[in-house]
């Protein structure tokens, strides 16, 4: 654990270094001009070797002189298998379908009948701008959350999610990363490249008028129209210039890692100027808009409990913890569905109302839902999850804490915990199911609350998902499971 996180940290600051020197060129975001330079570049060197054939009577002496051609050892991560060591890209996506007439129909927000990557035509106004929405990259490397701007760039936004919404993006690559422009570029599902067509329309967008870190940058039109770049520096520094690009929106803070992860990968194309790709494949599996209401408040009471069928609204962020909403002569079951199975959990109303009733409470608002089982630990038998912001275990929570409910627990498989850090009364919407005996090591730290347990079906699933683990060097805990997998709901039953 401790030897992945250093080599990690080793990592981004070799890329830091590599971005603090002065480099060839990384910029991939191409236009006709600079296409023409490269091409006049290409001739005015050729013109000079023939220069200095003519001059050397075609002498074959290189005596003193490195030979033409010849390139540096790179500093980065070594190749993985291609052409010449470089790594190759994945091939693009299937071909998705096409969709024509005059205005493009919003997508099925329960998901689109088949997938779309050509366009006659814009989508209609899909979002409502009285909502804030978020992007939600779900990559190989974990998840990216971006807070959209439809106030700034209303029908960039508006195009970028319709695209998401019919899955344009689903299964294309990071084809391009750039250490010393600060930047990882994606968006191309026919080509998997920057010279991809696009998905057939443009839309009027302003040009970003600052770059800062954290930017989601999209293309609305030109040559690279849908294509993505994702800034992990305060600077954005392109080897030529851009233009074109919009601003969709910001990162959260803890995704912005997953972007820095991606640029640790980075490994230099020996026969271009303009930099080169991850040395493993980085996909974006898939891009989910996600709506959230930011109405004044009190115009949604969260003063008061959450409907209990769950037709409530989806909270996330809250002033203070939850009221006590579940009745202490009853029983409720919190129900998992997952795409690994369903978990069914009797909650321990009895002894522990607190825990119980702040994590049903939270579950109502769908606090949990579309999230990750984002850490798998067979060596202390947990899978850990519970985190909507960022499905890391750096997510904020949901803006308060509660306070520790007994001590001096132990740990056996089938429960379900609360995590919390270090200090006392610190936990507040993140969990982790105890899966096997290993989990007794945790005995000795037995302040972690148990306010649940699993039925013996539901273990079952719980001990595949463990068994399910692959170690990721880039992951500071060390893995998780592969396929991820993702927490579609939680719903809470009442009995007795």
């Amino acid at each position: 654990m401790a030897t992945d996180k250093r080599q990690r940290q080793r990592a981004r600051r070799q890329v830091a270094q590599q971005r603090a020197r002065v480099t060839e060129s990384r910029g991939r975001i191409r236009s006709r001009g600079v296409r023409v330079a490269l091409i006049a570049a290409v001739i005015v060197v050729a013109v000079l070797i023939l220069w200095l054939v003519v001059r050397d009577d075609g002498s074959d002496d290189t005596s003193g002189d490195a030979a033409i051609g010849e390139t540096a050892q790179s500093d980065g991560p070594d190749a993985a298998p291609g052409t010449g060591g470089f790594p190759d890209l994945p091939p693009p996506p299937g071909p998705g379908g096409e969709l024509t007439g005059e205005v493009t129909p919003c997508p099925d927000p329960a998901g689109p009948a088949f997938r779309v990557t050509s366009f006659e035509s814009a989508p209609a106004q899909c979002l409502d701008p009285e909502l804030d929405y978020t992007a939600v990259f779900d990559t190989t490397l974990g998840q990216i959350r971006v807070a959209l701007d439809q106030e700034a760039n209303p029908e960039a936004v508006n195009a970028f999610s319709a695209l998401a919404g019919y899955g344009y993006y689903d299964g294309t690559a990071v084809f391009y990363t750039d250490p010393t422009g600060g930047y990882i570029q994606g968006g191309s599902p026919h080509t998997n490249d920057a010279d991809d067509p696009g998905p057939g329309f443009t839309v009027a967008a302003d040009e970003a008028e600052e770059f800062r870190q954290g930017q989601l940058l999209w293309s609305a039109e030109g040559d690279t129209t849908g294509q993505f770049l994702l800034l992990a520096y305060d600077e954005f520094l392109p080897s030529q210039p851009v233009s074109g690009l919009t601003s969709l929106g910001q990162i959260s803070d803890g995704s912005l890692s997953v972007v820095l992860d991606a640029l640790v990968l980075h490994v230099d194309d020996p026969d271009t100027a303009f930099g080169g790709r991850p040395s493993e494949a980085v996909i974006v599996n898939s891009i989910a808009i996600q709506s959230t209401d930011p109405t004044p408040e009190g115009s949604i009471d969260l003063s008061g409990c959450p409907p209990a069928d769950g037709s409530g609204p989806q909270v996330l962020d809250f002033d203070g913890p939850q009221p006590m909403c579940l009745d202490a002569s009853k029983q409720y079951t919190a129900v998992f569905d997952t795409t690994a199975g369903e978990m069914r959990i009797d909650l321990d109303v009895a002894n522990t109302p607190i825990t119980a009733n702040n994590f049903a409470v939270l579950a109502r608002y769908h606090y949990y839902d579309d999230t990750l089982l984002f850490r798998t630990d067979p060596g202390i038998g947990i899978i850990q999850g519970g985190a909507p912001h960022t499905n890391s275990p750096s997510d904020p929570g949901p803006g308060y804490t509660i306070p520790d409910e007994g001590s001096e627990f132990t740990y056996e498989p089938g429960q379900i915990v609360m995590a919390r850090t270090a200090a006392p009364n610190s936990a507040s919407a993140q969990f982790f199911f105890a899966v096997n005996e290993n989990t007794a090591l945790l005995n000795n730290q037995g302040t972690y609350v148990v306010f649940g347990q699993m039925d013996d079906a539901s273990l079952g699933v719980a001990e595949a998902i463990l068994a399910s683990h692959v170690d990721q060097p880039n992951n500071p805990l060390g893995g998780g499971p592969e396929p991820q997998v993702i927490v579609n709901s939680v719903t809470i039953e009442e009995s007795g």
